[in-house]
């Protein structure tokens, strides 16, 4: 009777374990999509369009390229540090219009702005 009784028990806690085990894995796999989606939505949230004047005015300092963005709203000017090569649109003077990403990262020696990863450039 003993042994019977402790076959039982040994059943009902593997079964109770399974359960146990099915249910969190279920739970898991769900937080992870979620997770993905949400990565998905904050990369384009934290991309912002713009429109800026390519300049070299602090090659002498050490800076390289930097772009020369006019705010509307703020009436203020923003230094923008491409990190990323601009290529064929490096030309002094050049408007482009651009999306860009803050990156958290020091500035190179020598500038003064807010280093930008520049993605979608297209000529005015």
């Amino acid at each position: 009777m003993k042994q019977v009784s402790g076959i039982k028990f040994q059943i009902r806690l593997l079964v109770i374990s399974n359960l146990l085990f099915v249910s969190c894995k279920s739970k898991q796999s769900n937080s992870t999509q979620i997770t993905e989606k949400s990565d998905k939505t904050s990369q384009s949230a934290n991309s912002v369009k713009a429109i800026g004047m390519v300049s070299h005015q602090y090659n002498s300092s050490g800076c390289g390229t930097i772009i020369l963005c006019k705010r509307e709203i703020e009436k203020d000017t923003l230094f923008l540090i491409p990190m990323t090569p601009l290529g064929e649109y490096d030309k002094d003077g050049l408007e482009i219009f651009f999306n860009y990403r803050i990156l958290r990262i020091h500035n190179p020696k020598g500038c003064k702005g807010t280093p930008v990863q520049v993605s979608n450039i297209k000529t005015k």
